[in-house]
């Protein structure tokens, strides 16, 4: 999708001494960011295939029932847990599964080790579950012959994000359901730029294990900066790979704030990376640095509720996509054809529509720390 390059000396005033607002007119910026948000999700499939909206993926009445009768199972392996994305991920799963009256067998937190990853399915396969829903982004190669074992036992595989290395809908899984994430890289951009008023500085982490999904994101933001606002330099690219992203990323924007005294922001593949920026933001007495990232989570969403470093969120909705995985397990159980690709809009943040984003991502009230903070600046 191509947007039109904003002039990025349009009435626009140095960057804010914090994430609370710039000091220019913010019009072109909410106007690129509508623009994205009105045409849909725009990214394309693992193989190049057209998305499926979430919204499409329902069971009828009938339908139900038919998959309540199987008395089916599940196993639900994640590649990691105790953020925000994940919990809300299972959360929504579980909620479906109990609709549909699937049982889930089998639940595992790999801590965002591959290799533990690995012996999670063999685990969850040999529980011999109807279904299993898992995300294969640790590394999707290394994970794919544990995943073949479940294919050669007959069950039903359906993925989140992203599929494992060489493996093809239909013969070898059910579907797969997405944040559109190069559309939430692109909506961080025009966030970005909005914070920055079009020009300065700013340094990218990414996700040094190359996950197609977390590549998308990455490319959505740098190659949106690249085309739309020249004014803006990526002066530095980090690669982590965790589990401790936190202290990782604040290595990094430490060494970046030193090397580029004027580093005007810093963008996150997900939140837990951005929690690093921010420490090392307040650690080098930094109050005009603007952080930015995908996935709305609990820290970051407080240090935006207080105007602090966080400006702009584009937010995953991983509760919905829970659901409709469930939905598509509930598909393969009664062998209704399913699209090899659906994907779930990414959705815009700021600090006026926090409360309402919140309730939409995780249908829950935002947390008393963020309430809080709402109230309180």
């Amino acid at each position: 999708m191509a947007l039109v390059a904003i002039a990025a000396g349009a009435a626009c005033s140095p960057p804010p001494t914090a994430a609370g607002g710039p000091e220019c007119d913010p019009a072109p910026y909410d106007d690129a960011i509508a623009a994205v948000t009105a045409h849909g999700v725009i990214g394309l499939g693992p193989y190049g295939e057209a998305p499926v909206s979430a919204d499409s993926i329902q069971l009828s009445g009938n339908e139900i029932e038919h998959v309540r009768g199987r008395n089916a199972t599940a196993a639900i392996v994640m590649h990691f847990s105790g953020d925000s994305w994940s919990g809300a991920q299972v959360a929504g799963l579980k909620s479906e599964f109990d609709h549909l009256g699937i049982s889930v067998v089998a639940q595992s937190d790999a801590q965002a080790d591959p290799a533990k990853q690995f012996s999670d399915i063999e685990t969850a396969v040999a529980a011999r579950p109807d279904v299993i829903v898992s995300i294969p982004s640790l590394d999707p190669a290394a994970l794919a012959p544990a995943y073949r074992k479940a294919v050669s036992a007959g069950i039903k595989l359906v993925f989140m994000e992203n599929p494992a290395r060489s493996f093809q809908p239909g013969p070898d899984y059910v579907s797969v359901v997405a944040t559109d994430n190069y559309g939430a890289g692109v909506v961080n951009a025009h966030q970005m730029a909005k914070a920055l008023c079009g020009r300065g500085s700013v340094g990218v982490l990414f996700h040094a294990a190359q996950v197609p999904t977390n590549e998308l994101r990455e490319r959505g933001f740098v190659e949106t900066i690249e085309r739309d606002y020249p004014d803006i330099d990526i002066v530095g690219r980090k690669g982590l790979l965790g589990p401790n992203w936190n202290v990782e990323a604040g290595s990094a924007v430490n060494a970046w704030v030193t090397k580029h005294p004027d580093l005007g922001g810093v963008w996150c593949w997900f939140d837990a990376p951005c929690e690093g920026a921010i420490d090392a933001a307040r650690s080098s007495v930094r109050d005009r640095l603007v952080v930015n990232s995908i996935d709305l989570g609990t820290n970051v969403a407080v240090d935006m509720a207080r105007g602090a470093f966080v400006s702009g969120i584009a937010a995953a909705q991983p509760y919905w996509q829970g659901i409709v995985e469930a939905r598509l397990a509930g598909y393969a159980l009664i062998g209704k054809a399913a699209p090899p690709f659906v994907e779930v809009p990414a959705l815009p943040v700021d600090r006026h529509n926090l409360t309402e984003a919140w309730k939409t991502v995780y249908r829950t009230e935002p947390p008393a720390d963020v309430q809080k903070a709402l109230g309180a600046y």
